[in-house]
């Protein structure tokens, strides 16, 4: 169905002429590169959040502290990670506000939380919470002026054990991610397509696991327009994949002719989907209202790029450094009627719809319990991000590992939590343990219901509890006995009969 001829473009010639498939086997190592004795939820963890970047946190925070006057007790490591522990778990036990796991309404009250530290102490870390110095903050004009200074220790600490923690797998992916925020700020991206429209973005390169290797936050215009923005962020993020014979994968706001010749020498297969109407570009020769769904055509370049227009519901274009555009496949084609019809399609879309998506497996991981935390600081958004994400990616890393008993996502971040507060949850040498079986707590029956009913009858409980009627602070009194009726503690003895009174 296609036109003889050929298509004269400024980088070279497009012909109608099939070349073989030009990848070479993948033969690197690939998956979690973490010490061999790291096994547990938060050994994985402090190998992505490394305890450097803990002690920062603690030394920038006692330090705005300092400058702000407060007169709140220094903060320590242990506390940073007994901190972090709790916002995870927050991100699991979800309430409208943070002082409501705290408050004294039992509905609400999270006896867990409110034992690991007071609502006092976790609103100062919150309110303090720093990672950089403002003092020595660059200004807007200054040749060092960075709009991510606020957070430039976190995303270097990050950026850096992200890659040495991990090893990339034979498919890459490389899109946008948005991570909310609706207040003020220059860096603030409106993506009407997004299911986040309103945010930061994020260039992302994430494996076929669902690890996130490298990431960029966009920090908006510049001053000087900045030409050749995708296919510059690409470069960017695979300069740790060039020789590796790895393949990669991106939409067409990144796609090139330029780019994908400049890969394709640095041995990177790279494919996307890519807009019409791009320059270097070959054009279809026959008008669209010409093909049929599952027809298709495409074009091959001097330069070793293929070019291919399939139509399905409308047409969309590829181009490719490395695929044979006359190898096929047969996809299903959902019609109308809920039925599949299976259509031709070439293997070069049916390869990126197979692996375009692992960045957002990524964001679906992050947001299923992420850290929903708002704040008027707006690096504090990015900061919880980033939090989320070095525990997305210690998952990843633990299911990767086979490590038995296997977890799922919110298993493993119950664990971690478990782990990071352990040192508040463990009792000093010496202390004894409060016997779990013995309750402090002496229960009360409501008027109403005493009143109101007789029906009380005694039955003999395992445990020892506190007398309802008879037991004072200075003198408790415990029963093994309890009331049908009132599920209440009282005694019952040939001196005490306390079921009698009313």
């Amino acid at each position: 169905m296609e036109e003889e001829g050929e298509d004269v473009v400024e980088d070279g010639i497009w012909t109608k002429r099939s070349v073989p498939r030009t990848d070479v086997p993948f033969t690197k190592s690939y998956g979690p590169n973490i010490p061999v004795n790291a096994k547990t939820p938060s050994d994985i963890f402090s190998c992505l959040f490394p305890h450097s970047l803990v002690e920062k946190i603690v030394e920038q925070t006692n330090l705005y502290a300092q400058q702000k006057n407060s007169k709140q007790e220094p903060v320590n490591k242990s506390e940073i990670l007994i901190f972090l522990g709790i916002n995870i778990l927050m991100g699991v036990k979800k309430l409208p506000s943070y002082r409501d796991y705290w408050a004294s309404n039992p509905q609400l009250h999270d006896e867990y939380i409110a034992s690991l530290m007071t609502v006092n102490r976790f609103g100062f870390l919150l309110s303090h919470l720093h990672v950089s110095d403002n003092s020595k903050e660059p200004k807007k004009g200054d040749p060092k002026y960075d709009k991510l200074y606020k957070l430039r220790p976190v995303i270097e600490a990050l950026s850096e054990t992200f890659k040495t923690c991990w090893k990339p797998g034979k498919y890459q992916s490389i899109d946008e991610s948005m991570i909310k925020f609706k207040g003020r700020n220059s860096m603030k991206q409106y993506m009407p397509d997004k299911p986040i429209k309103r945010g930061y973005k994020s260039w992302t390169r994430a494996d076929e696991s669902g690890f996130v290797c490298e990431f960029q936050i966009y920090t908006g215009k510049t001053e000087s327009t900045e030409k050749q923005l995708g296919a510059r962020v690409i470069k960017d993020l695979t300069r740790e994949l060039v020789g590796g014979n790895h393949h990669v994968y991106f939409d067409n706001f990144f796609t090139g002719v330029d780019l994908l010749v400049s890969l394709k020498k640095d041995n990177i297969f790279a494919c996307g989907t890519v807009r019409s109407n791009r320059s270097k570009l070959t054009k279809s020769q026959k008008p669209d209202k010409s093909f049929k769904i599952g027809d298709y055509e495409s074009r091959t370049s001097t330069t070793g790029l293929q070019w291919i227009k399939w139509m399905d519901k409308k047409p969309l274009y590829f181009l490719s450094n490395y695929h044979d555009p006359s190898e096929t496949t047969v996809v299903n084609c959902r019609q109308k009627n809920g039925s599949l019809l299976p259509i031709n399609c070439p293997v070069v879309c049916a390869d990126y719809n197979k692996h375009m998506g692992y960045v957002d497996h990524a964001d679906r991981l992050i947001a299923t319990y992420k850290i929903d935390r708002k704040s008027k600081r707006w690096w504090l958004r990015l900061f919880w991000h980033f939090v989320d994400l070095a525990v997305v990616n210690s998952f990843v890393i633990y299911k990767e590992q086979n490590i038995q008993p296997p977890l799922t996502l919110k298993e493993f971040r119950l664990q971690l939590v478990l782990e990071l507060v352990d040192q508040k949850l463990r009792k000093p040498k010496g202390q004894k343990r409060k016997n779990k079986a013995v309750s402090q707590h002496k229960p009360k029956v409501s008027l109403t219901k005493r009143r109101s009913e007789s029906s009380n009858m005694p039955v003999h409980l395992d445990t020892f509890r506190r007398c309802a009627l008879c037991s004072t602070r200075e003198k408790v009194k415990r029963t093994a006995w309890c009331c049908t009726q009132c599920n209440v503690p009282l005694c019952l003895s040939s001196e005490k009969i306390l079921f009698r009174l009313s």
